[in-house]
């Protein structure tokens, strides 16, 4: 039988695949222990699709001990299943935030596209549109305001203060030919990674070992199901060729 990966990758995904069945018996949301809940809690009374995690790992863990044609589909599938449905919810989310969320980090993409000398005013407009939605004036409940009412302080989130030092030094970084893209791509780069810390932070204290551990096995998953590769294979010798 044709194998697709290397001999390595089938027990690699059958402790995957056995790590997401067990995933479901730990706690998935755990908020400091005031309030916790297993992934078979959670997939019974608010997320069916979780049931897709046992199933994913109970295939892996089957078509990877029987070394099967199918693992790397299986493998893939149980990839896409969880990790993938992680990465659709944190865009969708993204998609339906406000006007000032969008300005931030099309400021910042601004900023990081004008890392060329001649693109002076993109990083101009970039600052002004960072620190734009920064003020939000018409938001209810902008950054500005978040940072100014002290709940920030109170979740460790200071460093929200670094979008608009990011935005000021955007703008600055306009009238500068030497280090003006070196400015700009620092203020990018600041900006998207204050927002990947406090997503970060966020799930940190919010899901449990057992959403951890699943997220973790998935994503492993994926990446040998798209990347491993097995040994190539011999192609039979034609009638009156011989083999070297």
């Amino acid at each position: 039988m044709r194998k697709t990966l290397p001999a390595w990758a089938f027990g690699v995904l059958g402790v995957v695949g056995a790590v997401l069945v067990g995933s479901m018996v730990l706690n998935w949301i755990d908020l400091g222990g005031e309030f916790r809940m297993r992934g078979i809690g959670l997939a019974w009374e608010a997320n069916h699709w979780l049931f897709l995690v046992p199933i994913a790992g109970a295939a892996l863990v089957a078509s990877a001990a029987t070394r099967s044609e199918h693992t790397r589909l299986a493998a893939i599938a149980a990839g896409i299943s969880i990790t993938g449905y992680v990465l659709f919810g944190v865009g969708r989310s993204m998609l339906h935030s406000g006007l000032d969320t969008w300005l931030i980090l099309g400021g910042a993409g601004a900023l990081l596209a004008g890392v060329s000398k001649e693109r002076a005013m993109w990083r101009a407009v970039g600052g002004i549109a960072v620190l734009a939605g920064f003020i939000a004036p018409w938001a209810d409940m902008s950054m500005w305001s978040i940072l100014t009412s002290g709940f920030a302080g109170e979740m460790g989130y200071r460093i929200l203060w670094l979008v608009p030092v990011a935005g000021v030094t955007g703008i600055l970084s306009a009238g500068s030919a030497v280090k003006g893209a070196k400015l700009a791509a620092a203020s990018g780069i600041a900006i998207y990674g204050t927002f990947l810390y406090i997503i970060g932070s966020v799930a940190w204290a919010v899901f449990g070992i057992g959403a951890w551990s699943a997220l973790g096995a998935s994503t492993v998953a994926l990446v040998i199901g798209v990347l491993a590769r097995g040994p190539a294979e011999l192609k039979p010798a034609k009638a009156g060729e011989q083999v070297a």
